[in-house]
Order: structure tokens, then sequence, then C-alpha cells
């Protein structure tokens, strides 16, 4: 389950930093590349596909994931894996690969000075992977088993339960790690088979690079590696946000001493001009909710909301609490008095003051730079990265009463725990 919004904060202050130096894109043989010059020592890079779990149907739930993190440790047609292993343990270079529900990425950083040894490493994984059969089953063993360790954690179930209340009977509800029965089934030749057939593709991929390296020196290197990167049609899938427009429950069941209770609601996308007044709004409904349930009522250690910032993204309200029935309560009062606009000029204006403070005390790495822009990119372009902070600046009181009532006009309600406590919170439903 998400903390409560002080990602706003750190995203804004994040893109304060951010602006300091332009980010640029260019086109290298039809690879797009988003370069983010900077003067940091670490030099990071993602190369991002397109499509997430919408690129296989619900028989390759995890498989995407599975190739990627193999990709990055199952050796090349150049390095066994040994060898791989042993070069990027000597130069201290850093290669991962995942899958996630609106994309996949294979990640690399290293200090500038080992950059040579670096990006042959990652260019060689990405052209050439070799899925070593012994390391392939490594990686999905220990995929499988965090599989089991997540399914046991009731924060990481109630937000798969999200997923699939919200967009129930479609892909786009697949748990991007797939199941450990699903896995099992699956081979060095299923992960092959997918990365050439679906993820090779430069129509689908593009270059996140954020460091101390010029555009020159980056084309070069691009030129070389990447020369022979297939490129197929694509067209990218369509994406269906459903509208609540009126409350439903669901309980589950579960025997632990702790119940967790989520409101899911409707929520704009990154590049709408309603994205920003509505993530305001938020962390201060989600400051309101720690207070009230936290501090004055104690009910919950870490009761607020957030929104899941995706192709189709969502709000949440949420808590973890002994008593269900008053926690539920506590969220209604709060959430009506914010709905109600019960918070001025003063807040808004000290929220602000806030971001801009923020530029001098906060920093972020070079590999965090990559995951914001490839994510925007992702979302609408990577401008939309760049555009934050002054759209934040501009936000009005006005602006953030008229997107909570446009957009929260309906909910699920998801409860984990104590069934017979749960039903007595909802009572009234």
């Amino acid at each position: 389950m998400k903390r409560y919004i002080l990602s706003i904060f750190l995203l804004l202050t994040t893109g304060i930093v951010h602006a300091q130096t332009k980010t640029i894109a260019f086109d290298v043989n039809g690879l797009k590349v988003i370069l983010r010059p900077t003067q940091k020592e670490t030099i990071s890079m993602s190369m991002f596909f397109r499509g997430g779990v919408m690129n296989g149907g619900a028989n390759q739930a995890g498989l995407e994931n599975l190739t990627l993190a193999a990709l990055a440790s199952a050796g090349t047609t150049r390095y066994s894996v040994n060898d791989y292993k042993e070069l990027a343990d000597e130069f201290g270079i850093d290669i991962a690969g995942a899958g996630s529900t609106d994309y996949g990425r294979v990640n690399m950083s290293c200090i500038d000075t080992y950059f040579e040894q670096g990006w042959k490493l990652f260019s060689d994984a990405i052209s050439n992977p070799a899925f070593d059969p012994t390391e392939f089953q490594s990686v999905k063993e220990k995929t499988i088993s965090a599989i089991y360790q997540l399914r046991s954690d009731p924060e990481t179930r109630i937000e798969q339960m999200a997923m699939e209340s919200l967009f129930k009977g479609s892909v786009y509800s697949a748990d991007p790690m797939g199941t450990a029965e699903r896995l099992a089934t699956f081979t060095p030749d299923s992960a092959r088979n997918y990365y050439k057939n679906v993820l090779l593709n430069k129509n689908k991929m593009f270059l996140v690079v954020a460091g101390n390296i010029s555009r020159e020196t980056l084309e070069k290197k691009i030129k070389e590696a990447f020369n022979g990167l297939p490129a197929k049609a694509y067209t990218a899938p369509l994406y269906t946000a459903p509208v609540l427009n009126t409350e439903t429950v669901r309980i589950e069941n579960r025997d632990i001493a702790t119940n967790y209770i989520s409101c899911v609601m409707n929520a704009p996308k990154m590049s709408s001009p309603d994205f920003p007044a509505f993530m305001v709004v938020v962390n201060v409904l989600s400051g309101n909710l720690h207070n009230e349930l936290r501090n004055r009522l104690g009910l919950s250690y870490a009761p607020g909301a957030t929104v899941e910032v995706q192709q189709i993204p969502y709000m949440s309200m949420f808590v973890s609490t002994t008593q269900p029935k008053k926690a539920f309560d506590a969220m209604l009062e709060v959430y009506s008095n914010i709905r109600a606009g019960q918070y001025g000029q003063r807040i808004l204006d000290l929220i602000k003051r806030d971001y801009r403070s923020g530029y001098y005390r906060h920093q972020e790495s070079s590999g965090a730079i990559v995951k914001s822009l490839g994510e925007a990119e992702i979302l609408g372009g990577y401008a939309l990265e760049e555009q934050l902070v002054e759209k934040f600046n501009n936000v009005t009181l006005e602006q953030m009463k008229g997107v909570f009532a446009k957009y929260l006009t309906g909910a699920i309600w998801l409860y984990l725990g104590d069934e017979t406590l749960g039903r007595t919170a909802f009572q009234a439903k």
C-alpha cells in the first residue's frame, strides 16, 4: 500500500533540480534517445520497452519481467555468465532488468570513469543476450520466491486487489510478476522468443541517459552497438479507463493482526491539464487523513492518500487499523471535509513554499532522473516531467476544488482482514 503523498514534495523539488540542465531528445538510426547532461560522477541509463503487461495475454503474465531480469544477468554471446558478473563486480557496474504494468526496462549505472566497461556490458546484453540455462533457472527461482513473499504481504495484496477490481477482465489487471505456477512453465527459449519477437523493436524502445556525457559521444556509441536493432510495426495499446459512478465493497478474509482498508477512485492522467491540481488536493487529503487518524485518534500508524500514476491512473485512500469501523467513519469525515473545500490559501502557499525551499535540500541520483524521464515519456512525453514545476506552482484553490468533484464520483472499497469486522465497518454500504 502506498504511503501518503510525500512523493509530491520530492517530485516538485526534483523537477526544479532537473530544470537546471535542459534535457534533449534525438534519433539515432530510428532509436529515440533522451539525454539529460549532468555534472554527476555517476552515469545512469535505461533501455525502456513500451507496453508492459499489455504486450501479452494472461498466459504470458510475468514472462516480460522474468525475461528482462534474466537478460541482465544470464550472459551474452560475447561474455559468459561468470565473465559478465566478474567484469560488473570489478568495475562497480550495476545492471538490472524488470517489467512493470506499463513498461519494461534494463538499467545500467556506473561511475563515469568506467563508462566504457559499463556500456560494453549494457549494450551487449540488449543486443546479444544468451539466456544461459543455469543462470536463467536461478533468476526464475528467485523471482518465484519473491512472488510467494509478496503474496503474504497484506500491503501488496490490497494493491493487487485494487488492480483486479478496477480492471477486472482486462489484461491491464495482470500482476507484472505473474504467478509462481505460470513462471514455473517458462524456459530460456520462452524468454529468448519473447525478447526477440515482442520486445526487440526500435519502434517500441527508447534509451534514457543521465550523466556527464556529450550527445556526440553517445550517438557514436549507439550507432556502433545498436545498428542491427530491428524496426517492426508497432501499434500502442488502447487504454480505456473505467469510470466509477457508484460505490462497491470487496472484502477478503485473512487472519492478520491489523486490518487494511483502501478506497479506490478515478484520477486524471499525467498528461491531463487536471493532473497538477489533482495531485495537490490529494496531498492535502493525505495530510488531513494522517493528522486525524494517526495523530488525533491513534487509529493507524500510516493512513493517507496517494495517486497511482500509470497509463490508467487511480487515487486511493488507505488505512491499516485494529478498529476498522472507527477508521472507516473517520476516513469518510476527512474526505467530506476536503470535498467541501475546508482548506485555504495558506495551506496551498505553504505547500508551494516547501517545494521551492526543497530545491536546496534535495538532490536526485542519475538513476532517479532516468526513471522519472522514462516514465514521463511512457505516459505522454518526457517534457511532462520538466513542466511539472511551473504547472504545480500555478495551481489555484478553485482548480483543486474542481478536479476533486470532477474525478471522485464513485469508489471501490477494499478490505483485507477479519471479515466480521469488515462487514460491520461497511454495514451502511
